[in-house]
């Protein structure tokens, strides 16, 4: 196929005029790489032969796993990489302050290079032909060139390899490089290091880590040391062009904390370290390569409370539910007598960083708000869009806050913003923060200033902040509350009783609910556990209902029963006329303890109790006597509701 947009295109309509609908559904679906099978690539390898996966892992080719693994019976016990057949490289692992002492520990020499925010490729040369390959595998060799006279790129090659070199792979970071500053652009900014043109004012450069083959040998089982001393040997760096990353070595922690504030100093994505005596393993995150930014550390970074705007749907088994969200800030101006503002812009997409437990919090509470868009009009509530617009959106009144981090913010032009998010990540929901009180656009200006591109980090690390109590134990962030402010203890009538509390009163707020349960000695959590006692809800709640349709199995109880409880002094178990939504064992408890009425089998009634119980034997005698009426004609049946009336 000509290689070409007009070839690609001329083949694509010669094939879709010789396919049906269904064949065309399928063609499309292959080359969005969406089959919607409800299964990945490596469940299917490994049906067509035990070491697929890891063939296709070195290798990136299905012609070379069939071909190779044609006999189910045949294992493949030695994988090699070869000259001109692209492979997955090797990876790093995250390392936050939690890991890193264990980290050094265990490798207590450690080579430390810049973290390069660029592309990530392999080169391929024998005999001065080369070949280009991203990280997934993809040939941009006709981009850069596969000689050194053509393409974008090979020709600036001249002269940089040492004569003694016949093959070799090199993994490294393909970055562009600014020729008028001479230093190095991000993938923030505006241009494409993979269709970077001659006359534009970037040219690709090539930073080179790795050398994985030479002459016809394979260096993956040989340490790192041993291989960066090959590739010293090997390459004439040409600046802007092809260099290799600049190292140090670490023997103390504090080595590798001065070059990640150096990092920062330079406005650069962060640092990766690397055990010097790893040996080089295809597709591999945990093998003795680590990474670290200032992002992966509490209060270093400028977090940001955002506004939901809209929502997109996910794929697969969440192609019904939402998923991922756009966020907003507020204009900031004219607001509104009780301060809400009257325009909020679309900022930023951000879909990582909930647990499960807090999506559902967020379903519950957003669901019944969601619009389609072909309902209503988001600009009459002030909304406004750039070009990016969500599957759904919600009114803001209805919205919730969320607090959320980013590397940087980089210009964007696909939002109502002048910027957004790079890496964005929810660290949780501001259920403590009206709406009112997230991100203004003045705010978000003055944070960006007048860069392209700007960093959120906010002061240097030290050594401090990776102190780690040993042995203790790290409380799942789903159970803890938003902020545990110490209290005075009251009472110890709640000790023992956990609470999750969805909503308050108006003179009772949630957050004034969950200090009342701590001053009496009980404990809250964000979400109900089996620990649970109960879900309490003072005004509507969304999430109620949702507990009653899915039968949820925490009991959900008025906050009527816990003010009761404050206010007299003394706990009380509650009763069946306290409960919104009662779990199953709960009910098969009651049915021991109570008539159908709610009248206790055990505990004498008060004189409030008697209402409730009149009221519960008035909707049943109301509902039999409906269906006496419409489905009996018997008299004898409608007589027997005067009896149940009069027996009460």
């Amino acid at each position: 196929m000509d290689n070409t947009t007009s070839g690609v295109d001329e083949e694509l309509h010669n094939l879709f005029r010789k396919t049906n609908a269904d064949e065309q559904k399928w063609l499309i679906r292959i080359i969005l790489k969406d089959l919607k099978l409800g299964m990945g690539q490596d469940r299917i390898l490994k049906l067509y032969h035990p070491d697929a996966v890891d063939l296709f892992t070195v290798n990136n080719s299905l012609s070379i796993v069939c071909d190779t693994l044609s006999d189910l019976t045949a294992r493949l016990h030695e994988i090699e990489v070869s000259v001109f057949s692209p492979f997955r490289p090797m990876l790093s692992q995250r390392c936050d302050p939690l890991q890193f002492r264990k980290v050094f520990s265990k490798n207590p020499r450690l080579y430390i290079e810049n973290k390069f925010d660029g592309e990530r490729f392999q080169l391929h040369m024998e005999n001065n032909t080369f070949k280009f390959f991203s990280r997934n595998g993809f040939d941009y060799t006709s981009t850069y060139g596969s000689n050194y006279y053509t393409g974008s790129y090979t020709p600036l090659l001249k002269n940089s390899f040492k004569q003694n070199v016949r093959n070799v792979i090199l993994d490294g970071e393909m970055m562009g490089w600014n020729k008028r500053t001479n230093q190095f652009g991000s993938k923030g900014m505006d241009f494409d290091v993979k269709h970077l043109k001659p006359h534009n004012v970037y040219q690709p450069c090539f930073c080179i880590f790795d050398v994985i083959f030479l002459n016809d040998r394979v260096l993956s089982n040989q340490p790192l040391c041993d291989r960066l001393l090959l590739l010293d040997t090997i390459i004439n760096p040409i600046q802007g062009v092809i260099m290799t990353s600049h190292r140090t070595e670490a023997t103390t922690e504090q080595e590798v904390i001065d070059s990640l504030n150096r990092s920062m100093d330079r406005e650069e994505e962060g640092i990766v370290f690397k055990d010097i005596n790893s040996l080089y393993k295809s597709n591999d995150r945990n093998a003795g390569w680590w990474k670290m930014k200032l992002e992966y550390f509490e209060n270093l970074m400028s977090d940001l409370d955002v506004i939901i705007l809209g929502g997109y749907y996910g794929e697969g088994k969440g192609r019904n539910r939402v998923t991922g969200f756009l966020v907003g800030v507020s204009s900031g101006q004219n607001q509104s007598e009780d301060r809400t503002p009257t325009e909020y812009c679309s900022f930023a997409k951000i879909a990582t960083g909930l647990s499960n437990d807090e999506r559902k919090i967020l379903d519950a509470k957003l669901g019944p708000h969601w619009r389609k868009k072909s309902e209503g009009n988001p600009e009459d509530f002030g909304i406004v869009w750039g070009k990016e617009k969500p599957d759904v959106w919600i009114p803001p009144n209805d919205s919730c806050v969320l607090l959320v981090r980013a590397s940087e913010l980089v210009r964007a032009t696909d939002f109502s913003t002048r910027y957004t998010l790079r890496f964005p990540r929810i660290l949780k929901i501001r259920e403590d923060k009206p709406i009112y009180d997230c991100l203004t656009s003045t705010e978000l200006e003055e944070l960006a200033g007048t860069k392209v591109v700007q960093k959120l980090g906010k002061r240097h690390i030290e050594l401090s902040d990776l102190e780690v109590v040993e042995k203790e134990r790290k409380v799942r962030r789903k159970y803890v509350p938003n902020e545990i402010k110490p209290v005075e203890s009251k009472s110890e009538i709640l000790t023992g009783y956990e609470f999750c509390v969805l909503s308050g009163y108006e003179d009772w707020r949630k957050d004034d609910v969950e200090v009342a349960i701590r001053e009496h000695g009980g404990s809250v959590v964000l979400v109900e556990r089996n620990a649970t006692l109960c879900i309490l809800a003072g005004d509507d709640h969304p999430r109620v209902n949702i507990c009653k349709q899915q039968n949820a199995k925490c009991d959900v109880v008025k906050l009527e029963w816990l003010r009761k409880i404050v206010n007299t002094g003394k706990f009380a178990a509650y009763t069946p006329f306290d409960l919104l939504h009662t779990c199953r064992k709960t009910r098969d408890r009651f049915l021991g303890e109570y008539d159908k009425y709610g009248d206790s089998y055990t505990v004498k009634i008060t004189v409030d109790d008697v209402p409730k119980i009149m009221e519960s034997v008035k909707e049943s005698v109301i509902e039999f006597i409906y269906f006496c009426k419409t489905a009996l004609n018997d008299a004898n049946f409608r007589k027997t509701t005067l009896i149940l009336h009069s027996s009460k």
